[in-house]
């Protein structure tokens, strides 16, 4: 009976949370598209609305083998893949926390009865405000992994939840924003350890996405060019990095972006050749910040990884190590945006001899036309058609038109009767 309910716990939270996966694959197809998320699914290609068995997570596509039910175009297995990750993270992140091995400051041991963590709001109110910290990141991923802007309304409904949520119910926080802690530490109540929490988080945001412009945003410039592509992916990446800054803490963060940047590295070979470097280490950022949560209880005590109990020299160096890690996230190859630039660059500059310039019919330096064979003027007349230099008048025989014409060989022989009267007229007077 006691591994039933375990069973039934572990199936129950992938439902959940693959459910939500799905709900998230709407979510990143719709918002950037300016579309509502609410309504039924339906398929991209025909518009038929699913029908619920159809919807379910997973299996659904399994069981339709990959096309639609109406159409029979292929759907994308990008769907059941998003469903079945998301689900899994979520999954390990409500076992950990329902049977209370993850979390550091616990009093109540892991290996209590399956059902008893159930019993305490605290557990599950930290639960439920991971899940949605978790959902949110893995939104902004997905959208990002898509090469899309972050949209406003989805950044704004995930800092209210997420800063809400932590004003509302200080022990969410877990632990608080100091370095030391008293010797009995109680999250509830502590208003103000709260608001410092969120500021000193939102503040290592920004200035950890700062860290990494180099190698995710090179040419953000929110001072002369606020209104830029790179300064809205510099936004974005604020904005994706503040999620885990403010659920795990100033002191962990530097942590969990050095493993994303890890993470992120290893999906290069995953991921399509098409997706940048921000959207993989925005898919990287949900994976890491579940990681981190799930063993967050030795996490905390180990001596390596930066946290509360650890000396500042380990936050400094995690710290360091974040201000290099550009050097391994930057693209191997020429970026999207160079690629549009050194296009537009070639196009202005007009064809080259190499791309075979020709005059009018088409002839090219390339193929080996010279002036002889096939250099054309306007209608295809070459230089072996027309008069030459050979075969037109010469300096040394007087005028020609080329063969020796008549009317030249006449006028040569009238000049020639007229000197040579000139010539005797002085020797043989005429007579009349």
């Amino acid at each position: 009976m006691t591994r039933l309910i375990d069973v039934t716990i572990f199936l129950w939270l992938f439902w959940v949370g693959s459910s939500i996966g799905s709900f998230l694959n709407v979510v990143a197809w719709r918002m950037p598209r300016g579309e509502s998320v609410n309504g039924r699914s339906y398929c991209p290609r025909c518009h038929t609305q699913l029908k619920a068995r159809d919807n379910f997570p997973v299996f659904g596509w399994l069981a339709l083998r990959g096309r639609c039910r109406t159409c029979r175009l292929p759907i994308s297995p990008r769907y059941p893949i998003v469903e079945a990750v998301v689900g899994a993270s979520l999954t390990m992140v409500g076992i950990g926390e329902v049977y209370r091995f993850a979390l550091p400051f616990q009093t109540v041991p892991w290996h209590s009865v399956p059902l008893s963590a159930l019993t305490d709001a605290t557990v599950l109110l930290t639960l439920l405000y991971h899940i949605l910290a978790i959902s949110l990141s893995w939104a902004f991923g997905l959208i990002r992994f898509d090469g899309h802007t972050l949209p406003a309304k989805l950044k704004v409904t995930a800092f209210l939840i997420l800063i809400g949520g932590m004003l509302i119910f200080p022990a969410v926080m877990v632990v608080p924003w100091p370095m030391r802690l008293e010797a009995i530490w109680q999250p509830s109540g502590r208003y103000l350890d709260a608001s410092m929490r969120l500021i000193t988080g939102l503040v290592s945001a920004a200035f950890f996405a700062r860290c990494l412009t180099r190698g995710l945003c090179r040419e953000a410039d929110p001072k002369l060019d606020p209104l830029g592509k790179s300064t809205a992916r510099l936004m974005d990446l604020i904005a994706i990095i503040a999620v885990p800054s403010i659920v795990v803490g100033w002191q962990s963060i530097a942590g969990v972006l050095i493993v994303a940047s890890v993470v992120a590295v290893l999906l290069r070979r995953v991921l399509p050749s098409s997706v940048d470097a921000l959207g993989r280490f925005a898919i990287a950022i949900p994976i890491t910040m579940s990681l981190h949560i799930v063993f967050w209880r030795w996490l905390q005590e180990a001596w390596f990884w930066p946290s509360t109990d650890s000396t500042p020299a380990v936050v400094l160096i995690a710290s360091a190590i974040v201000l290099v890690s550009p050097m391994w996230l930057r693209e191997p190859f020429r970026s999207q945006e160079e690629e549009q630039r050194r296009k537009r660059k070639d196009s202005l500059d007009g064809p080259t001899l190499t791309d075979g310039p020709t005059l009018d019919d088409g002839a090219t330096l390339d193929d080996g036309a010279t002036l002889d064979d096939g250099a054309t003027l306007d209608d295809g007349a070459t230089l072996d058609d027309g008069p030459t230099l050979d075969d037109g008048p010469t300096l040394g025989d007087g005028p020609t038109l080329g063969d020796g014409g008549e009317a030249d060989e006449r006028r040569l022989s009238s000049d020639l009767e007229a000197k040579n009267q000139n010539h005797n007229f002085g020797r043989n007077p005429p007579t009349s």
